[in-house]
């Protein structure tokens, strides 16, 4: 929650609904002053549900590819809930949410297996896991008459050691004007990291207004379409918290 992205896959990227001067250093902080939490999804818990009944139990909504277990497949364990693809696919979970007080976001996370060749640095828009927040319920032009309209968005990834620059908000082919894509860390194949990201420093600093709108809604995605390994890649997620 996009220069070889195939048009179809990345016409409906941030779909929100429809399928769905401050140091850059504030991005990734390694230790933010705790917050209280306002919203907290905890993708380990004991609960006897499958990825997928669990996925809907906490209105999540599967977009695209992320339905079809041929290409993406979601399972949980004890490690949270986990992602992956066996071909080149682009699916996500969409759910809405308004979150008010929400400032900042703390992703526990990993990358198993990146796609090979992925960088948004130069323009192979694919990621094992992205997590995007969007911000405000307005829906903005895209620009494009085959592109929907759609909020404000950011969406956050994990990039292999040596991979995109940490902290620097790329741009894709569409949304120009409404979406960045940034790696918050670098990290090394099956390592479990912790995000820590300032939304309200990275949303002013991206798009150079003077307020951040209300958080309005997430999505879990995963995109291997133009990946040089047959598209296969892994990702988990064990817990994410919004605070204020």
């Amino acid at each position: 929650m996009l220069a070889h992205r195939n048009s179809e896959s990345r016409r409906m990227r941030p779909a929100y609904g429809s399928i769905l001067v401050l140091c850059w250093s504030l991005l990734t902080l390694p230790a933010l002053a705790d917050g209280e939490v306002v919203l907290s999804l905890d993708f380990v818990n004991e609960e006897d549900l499958s990825a997928y009944e669990w996925l809907y139990s906490r209105d999540f909504e599967l977009e695209r590819a992320a339905d079809d277990r041929d290409k993406i497949e979601f399972f949980r364990d004890e490690g949270g809930l986990n992602i992956r693809t066996r071909e080149p696919a682009f699916g996500l979970a969409v759910r809405k949410l308004l979150v008010p007080a929400a400032r900042r976001m703390r992703l526990h996370w990993g990358v198993a297996d990146y796609p090979q060749g992925a960088s948004y640095q130069h323009g192979i828009d694919n990621e094992a896991v992205m997590v995007m927040v969007f911000f405000g319920e307005q829906r903005l032009p895209s620009g494009e008459v085959f592109i929907p309209d759609s909020p404000y968005f950011i969406g956050f990834y994990l990039c292999p050691p040596a991979g995109d620059d940490v902290d620097q908000p790329y741009k894709g082919h569409h949304y120009e004007k409404t979406g960045r894509y940034i790696c918050v860390q670098h990290a090394q194949p099956g390592e479990a990291v912790v995000s820590e990201v300032d939304l309200q420093a990275v949303f002013l600093n991206s798009f150079g207004l003077p307020r951040m709108p209300v958080v309005s809604g997430i999505s879990i995605e995963i995109d291997t379409t133009d990946a040089g390994n047959d598209g296969h890649a892994a990702a988990f997620i064990r817990r994410l918290d919004f605070m204020d």
